[in-house]
């Protein structure tokens, strides 16, 4: 979101708050119904950070204090809302950075188990439908409702793992750093093959861990085993997909639906690259 529409949203807010409680105040019977609601100021606030953090860590110019702003305002989500997963792995990169490395372990994990009861909410979430017409979505809903349901839950629940994939990467990260190879390996390994499922096998997260992987190997004395994750790699970076903060923001949202949240938490939830920090 680009901070003149930031800007434009709190303005609109602010205003609109101080205009109905003026109103109420002169005629207590006039309804309030223009306001932002509070919990989607918070939504687009969040997001807001998140975007500019993640922007800033692509271009190398990472800004700790918008990763902050961003977690603190994401506690006002419920505990199962993957954006708190997404906050966390921001904390952890903050802290592995710094050098606090038994903080950035237990993040990671906190940010894990936060992704691993995303289905409880992906389970509750708004499922919308796209049709050509009025009529046509009323024949969906009415003979295929719940059928397209489950299969739209479905295919967020693979999404979902796109962040926990980015999560068990970051946790192996850290293994990796604290000289606890066989803990990190099978977690490379798991998370390689979940992203590439969720996002694409040839998501630039995917190279990364590819990547890392290659780095534990030829560490532990595998060279003949790093060359095919290091190989893959390369053939990802030269014809990537991004699912990052620039292409999120390349979306076009309309509305704060539970699949542009959804969305959010797994295109803006950082992956580290050992060596990056």
């Amino acid at each position: 979101m680009p901070p003149r529409l930031l800007i434009d949203f709190l303005w609109e807010y602010f205003a609109q708050e101080a205009g109905a409680r003026l109103a109420s105040a002169a005629e207590d019977s006039m309804p309030t119904k223009t306001a932002i609601p509070p919990s989607l100021l918070i939504d687009l606030l969040g997001e807001y950070f998140a975007q500019e953090a993640g922007a800033r860590l692509a271009s190398a110019a990472e800004d700790s204090m918008l990763w902050r702003t961003g977690a603190k305002l994401s506690e006002a989500f419920e505990e199962s809302d993957p954006r708190r997963a997404a906050s966390l792995h921001c904390l952890a990169i903050i802290a592995r950075d710094e050098g606090e490395l038994s903080q950035a372990e237990a993040l990671n994990r906190e940010a894990i188990a936060t992704w691993e009861r995303a289905p409880e909410w992906i389970s509750r979430m708004g499922i919308e439908f796209t049709a050509r017409s009025a009529s046509m979505h009323i024949r969906l809903e009415m003979k295929r409702g719940e059928e397209l349901r489950a299969l739209k839950r479905s295919i967020n629940r693979t999404l979902a793992e796109g962040g926990l994939a980015a999560g068990l990467n970051n946790l192996a990260e850290v293994l990796h750093a604290t000289g606890r190879a066989e803990e990190a390996e099978p977690l490379y390994r798991r998370a390689r093959e979940m992203r590439a499922k969720s996002l694409s096998h040839r998501e630039a997260g995917v190279a990364s861990i590819c990547d890392n992987l290659a780095d534990l190997l030829e560490e532990v004395g595998r060279p003949e085993e790093a060359r095919e994750p290091r190989s893959r790699a390369r053939e990802i970076e030269a014809e990537p997909f991004h699912a990052g903060a620039e292409t999120f923001r390349a979306q076009r949202w309309h509305k704060m639906t539970d699949i542009r949240k959804l969305t959010a938490a797994v295109y803006l939830a950082p992956l580290r690259r050992r060596g990056s920090g």
